[in-house]
């Protein structure tokens, strides 16, 4: 587990030491695998297999692409899903209870110390450039200065620090660590708080809408009148930050009014962009879905699509579809994406009931983020999905299998 807990570290805290601590967490593992004779073999390779696929369909695909850089880096960013996989099939033993809340901790505690390192830097900054405050450009200034100081994409780091807020919620994390009831409620209060006003400086709309419908959706199918009731209370909140928190209202404003984009620079805003790159990816998606465009002409021609609106930002910039699922047909095909979604549901048994509520969430949670955000093209995102994935898959054999045991 100590590898685990440094990797979680690594994952929030500093991305380029993350390679190497995937590394030290899958020499441990071949470690483990000497070291314990039980082993779920069927059910273990099952599972496994199902997510290693993703690679391999990568591996096909760079093999019959023309070993451009763009589909080397395809191929090498989605080792992940075959490193993972087979690290946690060779530790032979499902992850247990305490296993699992030790490593929810250890991402937890990461996120805290990354948010305070973070408020630490970013409020002299505001004081000192307080000018800032009134302007459209606040959101902007927050957003830039939270990439340069810990390194994250602030869509990805708004991803953590949801996650880490619906862990807290559901009872994992540093509270389990304290005894005292009043010490627990401050400590939750106060993590719940910062991560909170973190993640609406930064306004990441896809990832607090993910956060809300999956938290809507998973107390709902657990009991129907509660979960009506945190459907009002989460619109009440969203709502009340839209109109009442200028940066939030503003980036809400500017997708509901966004356009295609002109020639004209004064059209170009992250909402127009967007809206300028869903318009090319359906074209391309529409017209290759069966086999796709190859791993290495992905980025080749979404370009020439974007040439079309004779828009330098837009044309030079080089944009990704910002759809995950889109990004797979255009790079896979439809197998790609059937194969993936695949993963996503898998396991679909039993998780509507309560103790796989977290998985049931993560899966939801992330399903919906990556509508908008090619979470797997990058470091950090293929790391905390295939990572968690696998880990709370375990987890779920694991708790199956002490039910048989009772």
């Amino acid at each position: 587990m100590i590898t685990t807990i440094a990797l979680m570290f690594a994952l929030v805290l500093d991305r380029k030491a993350t390679t190497y601590f995937i590394g030290f967490w899958f020499i441990s593992a071949i470690y483990e695998a000497f070291q314990n004779n039980e082993h779920p073999f069927k059910q273990n390779l099952k599972w496994c297999i199902i997510i290693a696929s993703m690679f391999v369909l990568y591996t096909i695909g760079y093999l019959f692409s023309e070993f451009s850089r763009e589909a080397s880096a395809a191929l090498e960013i989605k080792l992940s899903f075959f490193i993972f996989p087979l690290g946690f099939f060779l530790r032979r033993k499902p992850i247990s209870a305490k296993e699992i809340k030790i490593a929810l901790l250890a991402f937890q505690l990461a996120c805290l110390i990354s948010a305070l390192y973070l408020a630490a830097q970013l409020i002299p900054a505001v004081i000192k450039n307080s000018n800032l405050i009134t302007t459209e450009s606040f959101t902007y200034a927050v957003r830039t200065f939270t990439e340069k100081t810990l390194g994250v994409h602030s869509t990805y780091l708004s991803i953590f620090y949801l996650f880490s807020i619906y862990i807290e919620l559901k009872g994992y994390g540093l509270r389990i660590i304290l005894k005292n009831k009043k010490i627990k409620v401050v400590i939750q209060a106060f993590q719940i708080l910062t991560l909170s006003v973190i993640v609406l400086l930064l306004v990441a709309r896809a990832p607090i809408i993910a956060f809300f419908v999956g938290v809507i959706i998973v107390e709902i199918l657990k009991n129907w009148k509660r979960g009506t009731l945190i459907l009002l209370s989460c619109l009440a909140i969203l709502l009340a930050a839209i109109f009442f928190i200028p940066g939030v209202g503003n980036r809400f404003e500017e997708a509901i009014n966004s356009h295609e984009i002109t020639e004209n620079e004064s059209s170009v805003n992250s909402s127009n962009l967007r809206r300028s790159i869903l318009v090319c990816s359906n074209k391309l998606v529409s017209e290759n879905w069966l086999r796709g465009v190859g791993l290495d002409h992905i980025q080749y021609s979404l370009n020439s699509c974007y040439d079309s609106f004779n828009n330098k930002e837009l044309s030079e910039t080089g944009y990704n579809t910002h759809n995950q699922y889109f990004d797979i047909i255009l790079g896979l095909g439809i197998l790609g994406l059937i194969m993936f979604i695949i993963i996503l549901i898998y396991p679909s048994q039993h998780l509507i009931k309560p103790q796989f509520a977290l998985l049931l969430f993560f899966k939801l949670f992330i399903a919906i983020c990556l509508l908008t955000e090619n979470l797997l093209n990058r470091q950090h995102g293929v790391v905390f999905f295939v990572f968690f994935n696998c880990l709370f898959v375990s987890h779920y054999l694991w708790i199956n299998k002490q039910k048989k045991l009772e």
